[in-house]
């Protein structure tokens, strides 16, 4: 079962509220919204939907201005989808996943990111899993995603938890980061954009961390294949599809050309994403190349989401509801 905890995990919660309030974030004023939005939580594939916004690029296919707007509720996320009030949304692959076999009226459009976790260290000579024997790592949200990947990974490359390797389990991103921070352990995973925040607030208080290991490049190891996981990209309401298949086209094409300026243009992506997430814009743009954005049907990925819902599940079958998704849910 996804917690509302574990789901902010990887939404909402990647900075924590309180770190997220260390950087001088602006807050914004209420407005009017179009017919038709998207949503997403605040992290990388979300700019380039506030670039799709921003530039209008949908305004053509929809018939009107399209918009964006992130969200910080699993709950809100859930019944907006329940009640047909949200129709778009970015969410971590797996969610959408357990949300649909949960009876929920949506499908996995695209794959927006190959994943966008890392283990952040102060040790500079630390550049494989292999150096991680004997180390104590700080993990967050015990037999959910980030958790699984990790220890799959070691695992893959002969480490066993508890044996050759510890993991301390803490609440959130935030919390692991904190202790990071304190010196009290040396190593932990992050997700971005917390990895990013966490090396620029480290730097603010005089010291330095590493970005060590990229779990996406590490993930060939388990898959004997390429070294990337489909960690989150768009579904939609089945009302959309129905009401406006040519709409939902668009705005996979459009992703394609968003997700590109975006890669090319971090700095002018973050300048548009910063008036929507609660971000310092020089925290966006430095974490833009660390998500891996990308834009990729989720039908021509079916066998590769498969797979990573699998592994998954093999050691927590309810992250995706029970079972794998039906093959009507990959569009």
């Amino acid at each position: 079962m996804i917690t509302r905890r574990s789901f902010i995990g990887q939404t909402s919660s990647l900075l924590g509220g309180a770190f997220a309030a260390s950087f001088a974030s602006p807050s914004f004023a209420a407005k009017s919204q179009p017919p038709l939005m998207m949503y997403g939580p605040p992290v990388g594939p979300s700019v380039t939907l506030a670039y799709l916004a921003r530039h209008g690029l949908l305004r053509e296919a929809a018939g009107g201005d399209v918009g964006f707007d992130t969200y910080m509720s699993p709950d809100i996320l859930r019944a907006n989808f329940i009640t047909g009030d949200w129709q778009l949304a970015v969410s971590p692959s797996y969610v959408a996943a357990n949300l649909s076999n949960k009876g929920l009226p949506i499908k996995m459009l695209n794959i927006m990111s190959w994943g966008m976790l890392y283990l952040i260290s102060y040790d500079k000579a630390l550049t494989s899993i292999e150096g991680l024997a004997g180390q104590t790592i700080g993990m967050f949200f015990r037999n959910d995603m980030p958790d699984l990947v990790f220890r799959r990974v070691l695992k893959e490359k002969g480490l066993k938890v508890g044996k050759d390797y510890q993991l301390r389990y803490v609440g959130t991103p935030f919390e692991a980061l904190q202790l990071l921070l304190s010196g009290r352990i040396q190593h932990c995973v992050l997700p971005e954009p917390a990895a990013t925040a966490g090396l620029v607030k480290a730097k603010k208080l005089g010291k330095r961390l590493y970005r060590s290991l990229d779990l996406a490049q590490d993930w060939a190891s388990v898959t004997g294949g390429k070294g990337r996981f489909p960690m989150a990209g768009a579904m939609v309401h089945e009302d959309l599809i129905r009401n406006q298949p040519g709409f939902v086209d668009a705005f996979h094409q459009a992703c394609v050309t968003g997700t590109e300026w975006v890669n090319n243009n971090p700095a002018a992506a973050a300048d548009i994403a910063v008036e929507t997430m609660p971000l310092p814009a020089s925290v966006i743009e430095q974490s833009i190349p660390a998500t891996h954005l990308t834009s990729v049907r989720a039908g021509a990925l079916r066998q590769e989401l498969e797979e990573f819902y699998s592994l998954l599940a093999e050691d927590n079958p309810a992250i995706i509801g029970g079972k794998l998704p039906d093959a009507s849910f990959y569009l």
